[in-house]
């Protein structure tokens, strides 16, 4: 049996080794707890049963983690299985079935994130472990304002001066992990990107529709990410220019768009600003509250929560909202033009919407007619993949690879779209 003294001896231990790595303590152990679950995943976890029943549930992986599993395994059996059971998943959830799960890295990653904090919380209540974290350069914002519901006044004291103290000091490529956590998927990203096709600009609003749906990727997709690139690419020239309008945008990017930007120093420096401007008027409000041990007037029960919330506040991100107002606008245009036959011809002809925009339809007639028209895609994707694995056996090895060696790849593009920021898959 484990004793509780034993128990806080792994605790301080583990604690104490994050403490003395540069770097959030929190996403350290993250990161760990993600690189150790993808290299069990792909050397066997991949063929278990329970783990094809979460892959089926949740239709694969979320697009991060889809980029991943292109990047590290690639190809072979690996893909092969996710692909399988995602397309599993897809059929049933387009035939009916509206329950879907979380994608099972993101859980892996989420409980991995809760624990880095509550090792950082239970460590603070230790004094010696309390003057090492201070020394230390603290947790990122992301996990400071995951870890502020469980925490205490006294800790939450300490965890956002801390956090204050690194963002006036840090200068350089740092403040943006502080600001935005660590980010191993922003490369992918970049490179996807990279690949979208600029949008056609001569014709008609059906001409120029019609030319969207050609390309072999979800159009709503398609838009979303160009318009997220657009976006993105005005606002790096802008900041380089010293363009003084951009200082007058409500808001500041979200944590994954301040890695897509982290080339532009006015945006970091923009979210720096903002968030100190928040801690600072927190603590202030902090050092206001009566201490429990005082007599005579107490702070409401839900003065302390008020205050968190302020904090916790999520940000209006200028891209987020450029981007998402694009893919409003493109789906309601699909489902509007679908009854015109020039647009209904080339739909039936090409890749049409994926998995995620087609069951936003609400339309009737246009979405009865995306989602059969989906159905039979996944369909010949499911066929497609199960072909690969049939080659992969020893009796049909002398066979030649065909045009469904990549079918794993298309298959994870017709379910999401955003797994490869609206690219085609290639």
């Amino acid at each position: 049996m484990i004793t509780t003294e034993v128990q806080g001896a792994r605790l301080i231990s583990e604690l104490e080794r994050l403490l003395r790595e540069p770097g959030c303590p929190a996403c350290t152990y993250v990161g760990e707890i993600e690189r150790s679950h993808f290299s069990w995943f792909q050397i066997e976890s991949f063929s278990s049963p329970q783990v094809h029943a979460q892959l089926r549930a949740a239709l694969g992986m979320c697009p991060a983690h889809s980029r991943r599993l292109v990047e590290e395994p690639g190809e072979g059996h690996v893909m092969t299985t996710v692909a399988r059971e995602a397309l599993a998943g897809a059929l049933r959830h387009v035939r009916g079935d509206s329950q879907t799960g979380t994608c099972p890295a993101c859980e892996v990653v989420a409980t991995a994130s809760r624990r880095g904090c509550q090792l950082v919380l239970e460590g603070l209540l230790d004094p010696p472990l309390g003057r090492l974290y201070e020394d230390h350069g603290g947790m990122c914002l992301e996990h400071v304002l995951q870890a502020f519901p469980a925490a205490d006044p006294p800790t939450l004291q300490t965890l956002a001066e801390r956090l204050s103290a690194q963002l006036r000091d840090e200068t350089g490529p740092r403040l943006v992990t502080i600001l935005a956590g660590s980010d191993g998927d922003a490369p992918r990203r970049a490179r996807w990107r990279e690949r979208l096709p600029d949008p056609p600009t001569h014709g008609s609003t059906v001409d120029l529709l019609k030319q969207v749906i050609e390309t072999e990727a979800c159009p709503v997709c398609l838009s979303a990410g160009a318009a997220e690139r657009d976006y993105l690419d005005w606002f790096m020239d802008g900041a380089a220019a010293g363009e003084e309008s951009l200082r007058s945008d409500p808001g500041e990017f979200c944590s994954i768009h301040l890695h897509d930007a982290a080339a532009a120093s006015f945006a970091i420096d923009h979210k720096r600003a903002a968030r100190l401007a928040r801690l600072e008027r927190f603590l202030a409000r902090l050092s206001q509250l009566p201490s429990p041990s005082r007599k005579g007037r107490r702070s409401r029960p839900d003065e302390l929560d008020q205050m968190r919330a302020e904090l916790l506040a999520l940000p209006y991100c200028a891209v987020c909202k450029a981007r998402d107002g694009v893919e409003r606008s493109r789906l309601d245009l699909i489902a509007a033009s679908l009854a015109l036959v020039p647009v209904r011809e080339r739909y039936e002809r090409c890749h049409g919407l994926c998995l995620r925009h087609a069951m936003q339809m609400t339309d009737g007639h246009a979405a009865r007619m995306a989602r059969r028209h989906l159905d039979a895609r996944l369909a010949v994707l499911a066929w497609e993949v199960n072909e690969t694995a049939r080659k992969y056996a020893w009796a049909y090895r002398h066979e030649a690879g065909g045009p469904e060696n990549n079918a794993w790849m298309r298959a994870l593009a017709q379910i999401d779209g955003r797994v490869f920021n609206g690219a085609p898959a290639q």
